[in-house]
């Protein structure tokens, strides 16, 4: 267990109060925060601060913040540079993505 799981324990159940919010929780299933989350947990794990991951990467600090918010989706009107999530990547290794499917939020969203 690593010293960050309480934040996603957190990070869940404050999830689950916000899906009772009107169109929150299309948002929160959305691919924008998928990536977001998956960054932040690969950048956590290698000991980065989002300063640090930004400047490695050679991104603007904002960059890094919108997209670990996952407010990249157009309806938030937040722009990050095209190659920034690729440079993001690179820093942090993640050379492929294979989703974990989590069968309750799946089978919820289906009905």
């Amino acid at each position: 267990m690593s010293k960050y799981s309480h934040l996603k324990k957190d990070f869940e159940e404050m999830k689950k109060w916000v899906r009772e919010l009107p169109e929150t929780a299309h948002y929160l299933d959305g691919p924008e925060v998928a990536v977001g989350q998956m960054i932040l947990a690969r950048q956590l794990e290698m000991g980065y601060s989002q300063r640090q991951l930004a400047d490695l990467a050679g991104v603007s600090l904002e960059d890094v913040t919108v997209i670990q918010a996952g407010l990249t989706h157009p309806n938030f009107g937040q722009i990050v540079q095209s190659d920034s999530l690729a440079k993001i990547f690179k820093v942090l290794k993640i050379i492929g993505v294979r989703p974990i499917v989590d069968e309750e939020a799946a089978s919820s969203i289906m009905h």
